[in-house]
């Protein structure tokens, strides 16, 4: 994907393109994909079924056909597919428990975690690449990545963090929220939050609902250009939460003093809580992966509340199979890949990518607006300079930058 046309002034390339979107909308549409490409993970599969079944299994539907009505036999191949690791194998994959649509257990007798799965690749390429809205740029690789959740796990452990206790995040989309959601589900937590930029007092309702052990935040993040200081709406939240032991402010700004760490109850900075998880020789304890059912919970992503009070979703280990699937069978997504996320803590959309991980694909993290532009920086150059392989975008942001001439 190139640079951009125009410079947000509505300049001639502008004018060009908004020429050719008149002209596409009034013509008769015309057919402007019709290549099958060999050799993808979905045709792959697709030979892979239809030889081990012996199935006349020759399109696209056709395989869709067979995963509907054999779809016990359809998850159990991905899960083999995948190479899902776990430590006790499955002794059933699909029990009907009652005669609800939610009444029923997927592999059941598995042992596995959800984490682990996640941390397979180990190596020296990149695991993240951390951008925001000023221009900072930081890579994390599947090595530092692993060291970094140890280091985590190791601090929520020392602090008491078990099996099924929640853990909080009022957090823009940074690099530590994914150690901690991956060293929490490392133990068996669950994990969630509100958006970063809601209220204290929406804030508090969710965080309150999830009954947190710890709440992870940082002093000040940016968002569409607009500043926001979470450190100003702790100490409230802090007060009426009574479950809550443990505030880890990740600080980030040289003006941020001990004074106003010391002004949130309960506070720690997040240095001085991955301290915490020394062992008495000063070294990182391992990582230990709890090994737990299929359908233990990892998160609970809360809904928009357009509707009334935000509900908590709690998914289970089970959204791996599920989102390796999509990434593998849909997107086509492999190792060295690259998958740009701009959602920030509280949106579904922000854990969803992260399975990916375990194919050895980079998530670049975007700590920012997609609509937010400023002279030589917008999000398409971005998708552009790191050479993106896959994103999500509303259409909505779009239709703003196109406002503002600027497009892919």
């Amino acid at each position: 994907m190139g640079g951009v046309i125009g410079d947000g002034t509505g300049g001639s390339g502008y004018m060009d393109y908004k020429n050719k979107l008149l002209v596409t909308s009034i013509s008769q549409p015309v057919l402007v994909w019709n290549k099958k490409i060999p050799n993808t993970e979905l045709e792959n599969f697709k030979k892979f079924i239809a030889n081990k079944y012996k199935l006349p299994i020759k399109s696209y539907w056709d395989l869709h056909k067979w995963s509907v009505e054999k779809f016990p036999d359809f998850w159990k191949e991905l899960w083999h597919y995948f190479d899902i690791i776990a430590s006790k194998p499955y002794i059933e994959i699909f029990t009907k428990t009652g005669k609800g649509f939610l009444d029923n257990t997927w592999f059941k007798g598995a042992a596995l975690n959800f984490a682990e799965n996640l941390l397979r690749c180990r190596d020296d390429s990149p695991a993240l690449i951390c951008l925001d809205e000023f221009g900072n740029e930081e890579t994390v690789t599947f090595a530092e990545l692993f060291e970094e959740v140890k280091r985590f796990a190791a601090a929520f452990r020392k602090q008491g963090l078990k099996i099924g206790d929640r853990v909080g995040c009022y957090m823009s989309n940074r690099k530590e929220a994914i150690f901690s959601m991956l060293a929490v589900t490392s133990i068996g937590g669950i994990w969630g939050g509100p958006l970063p930029f809601y209220s204290y007092r929406s804030a508090k309702k969710i965080l309150g609902t999830m009954e947190p052990k710890f709440v992870l935040t940082a002093d000040f993040f940016q968002e569409y250009g607009e500043q926001f200081y979470p450190i100003k709406d702790l100490k409230p939240i802090a007060e009426d939460i009574p479950s809550l032991e443990k505030v880890i402010i990740v600080v980030t700004r040289e003006e941020t003093s001990p004074q106003d760490i010391q002004n949130v109850p309960l506070s720690i900075t997040l240095n001085d809580f991955l301290q915490s998880g020394l062992d008495t020789e000063g070294k990182v304890p391992d990582l230990v992966f709890e090994q737990l059912p299929f359908d233990h919970p990892i998160a609970i992503n809360f809904t928009s509340g357009t509707t009334g009070v935000p509900k908590g979703v709690v998914h289970s280990a089970t959204t791996l199979l599920a989102e390796l699937r999509d990434f593998v069978l849909h997107i086509n997504l492999k190792k060295g890949d690259r998958f740009f996320n701009h959602c920030p803590v509280g949106w579904t959309l922000w854990d969803y990518p992260l399975p990916s991980l375990c194919l050895g694909v980079t998530q670049c993290i975007y700590s920012g607006h997609p609509a937010y532009t400023r002279p030589g920086f917008n999000i398409w150059n971005l998708i552009s300079k790191y050479k993106i392989t896959y994103t999500f975008l509303a259409t909505t942001y779009i239709d703003q930058l196109e406002k503002k001439g600027i497009v892919p």
